[in-house]
């Protein structure tokens, strides 16, 4: 697909299912190979690369050259621009790479050709989180303290909010880790779209609420100024639900591979809901 490349770089990410390389072709360009932790991720994210990121515009995220099943790989065109999360970008860069993001997100939200292959249950989706709170506070176990798990609990009673909330084909993984910031063009850009899938807009918020948000009230006003709408009224009511089951899943995950970086997210999450943190 690429001819011959002169130097191959491992772009692997922290995590230890992250399989991940770079390479450096003989006319100059580069490309990606990735080889997806399991079947559903690799499903999704080619499902993603043909039918929505189109609609997110040239060099906007990332192109889908090749797609092999067999291997759970696919190959991928190179996009400019430095991580957001990492980068040491002025806040003004920020702000204006999380308009983007707003602007990007809304997009893929509304992919025709994503909507058109699969649709949203509400209530299969409610009944499944019904179930994942549960499963999720077990697998956390001690490390949790009861106060913690009663919040969780508590929140888990508005997530019935969810049958009024938006639909949307989704990032699935929407973070600062996940943007790229071009300065030389003043572009974003959108990677990583194995969590793709039919769901709620709302379910894209979350990590963005309990992260930089959290921090710089001005980045989420940029990002929903490049959304286009503000919260619903249900989705604004239901994020925290959402945050602190996402926060338990994390911290029994991350716990159980050795992830510090997601069980200090889970942590940070969890801090911020029992403080009374508007999300």
């Amino acid at each position: 697909m690429v001819g011959t490349f002169t130097k191959v770089r491992d772009a692997s990410g922290s995590r230890s299912n992250s399989r991940v390389w770079e390479l450096f072709c003989r006319d100059g360009s580069r490309v990606f190979v990735k080889v997806s932790p399991s079947e559903i991720f690799h499903v999704r994210e080619s499902h993603a690369y043909r039918f929505a990121v189109p609609a997110l515009g040239p060099l906007r995220a990332p192109r889908l050259m090749a797609s092999d099943p067999d291997q759970l790989a696919v190959l991928l065109t190179a996009v400019p621009g430095r991580n957001v999360a990492t980068a040491p970008l002025a806040m003004a860069d920020r702000i204006r790479a999380h308009r983007q993001a707003g602007w990007l997100l809304r997009a893929l939200h509304g992919s025709a050709g994503a909507c058109r292959e699969a649709g949203v249950d509400p209530g299969g989706l409610l009944r499944a989180r019904r179930r994942s709170v549960e499963e999720h506070l077990t697998a956390a176990g001690e490390l949790l303290s009861p106060a913690e798990r009663e919040l969780v609990r508590r929140l888990a009673t508005l997530l019935p909010l969810l049958s009024s909330c938006p639909a949307a084909f989704i990032h699935g993984d929407a973070q600062e880790r996940n943007l790229l910031w071009d300065a030389a063009t003043g572009s974003a850009a959108l990677l990583d779209f194995e969590r793709s899938q039919p769901a709620l807009a709302v379910d894209d918020f979350v990590r963005l609420a309990t992260g930089p948000w959290a921090h710089q009230p001005r980045l989420r006003t940029a990002f929903f100024t490049g959304y286009g709408r503000e919260l619903t009224r249900p989705e604004k009511q239901v994020l925290p639900a959402l945050a602190a089951v996402d926060a338990v899943s994390g911290l029994a995950w991350g716990a159980r591979i050795g992830d510090d970086e997601v069980v200090d997210r889970a942590r940070m999450t969890l801090k911020l809901l029992s403080n009374g943190a508007v999300l």
